[in-house]
């Protein structure tokens, strides 16, 4: 990503992709987590199964890609799920890529925390954020002399990083 001065996203460059994808089959209604479909795919919203956990999208429905909200025939996944004559249904669950959206909140939150953290660090001087460390990911941010940010985001999974 790439921040201008005034919180506004100059860049993005997504470079992940759903190298983890988990495959369940259910020969009943109901299926014991609950979904929502407000971010323009299916998510989890609550439950856990296996490594499948909240904000986890459905990516497939009986093996073929879904487009959205919909299904590969075109009736929505919602649906599907909370219909008990489609059943037996598979679903395979994947990390979603993050939307446009939530990319230009990303970095004016981003941008906001920067300047906080700025203020309120006890060395004198001192220019922000520059490494914030997870147990899932590390953001890394370097600040040029201009104002404009570069930050990006690593997933301790990545082995070639």
């Amino acid at each position: 990503y790439i921040i201008q001065q005034s919180r506004g996203l100059i860049y993005d460059e997504d470079f992940s992709w759903n190298k983890h994808t988990e495959e369940h089959t259910w020969q009943q209604h109901p299926i014991p987590l609950v979904f929502t479909a407000d971010t323009g795919r299916v998510l989890v919203k609550f439950g856990e199964l296996g490594t499948i956990k909240p904000g986890y999208s459905v990516i497939e429905v009986n093996r073929q890609p879904v487009t959205g909200t919909m299904g590969p025939t075109e009736r929505p996944i919602m649906d599907m799920v909370n219909d008990p004559e489609a059943y037996p249904l598979s679903l395979t669950f994947g990390k979603g890529k993050v939307g446009a959206n939530e990319k230009l909140m990303l970095a004016s939150m981003f941008h906001s925390l920067f300047a906080i953290a700025s203020k309120i660090s006890p060395i004198e001087g001192s220019s922000g954020i520059q490494e914030l460390e997870t147990d899932e990911f590390s953001l890394h941010c370097f600040q040029t002399i201009t104002g404009v940010k570069f930050f990006s985001i690593v997933d301790h999974k990545q082995n070639s990083l």
